[in-house]
């Protein structure tokens, strides 16, 4: 009878084992969309201040860029939520961990970035 017990406290601890990979899997993926949206990983600093100043002389390119904005703070919040449950210690390890799905994010976003973006018919889908 007493493996029975031990057995059942290490299928919960495999079940919760699951439930934080899962969610720091999520967070991941919901921060490298963020990143796609946002297009950051791909392109210099220099790239992204001339492209803010070129939004900000035509409204309609101003208004993408807020939207995009907008959506990419919905999947870096959605991912901070998702991931926060994942977290023992959140006092402790939740900037650790948040930047560890951020860079992790950064990397893949670099890797297939342009990648999405040509999938889902974006007009900077090619590097140039």
């Amino acid at each position: 009878m007493a493996r029975r017990g031990s057995a059942r406290n290490h299928d919960v601890e495999l079940t919760s084992l699951g439930d934080v990979f899962l969610r720091v899997c999520g967070a991941i993926v919901l921060d490298t969309l963020a990143f796609v949206v946002w297009n950051v990983g791909t392109r210099s600093p220099q790239e992204v201040i001339a492209a803010v100043r070129r939004a900000l002389l035509a409204r309609r390119s101003l208004f993408a860029g807020i939207v995009s904005a907008l959506v990419g703070l919905i999947f870096v919040t959605a991912a901070t939520v998702l991931l926060l449950p994942a977290i023992a210690v959140p006092q402790i390890d939740f900037v650790p961990a948040e930047l560890f799905t951020l860079l992790v994010a950064l990397a893949l976003e670099h890797l297939i970035g342009n990648d999405l973006r040509a999938l889902a018919g974006g007009s900077d889908a090619m590097p140039r």
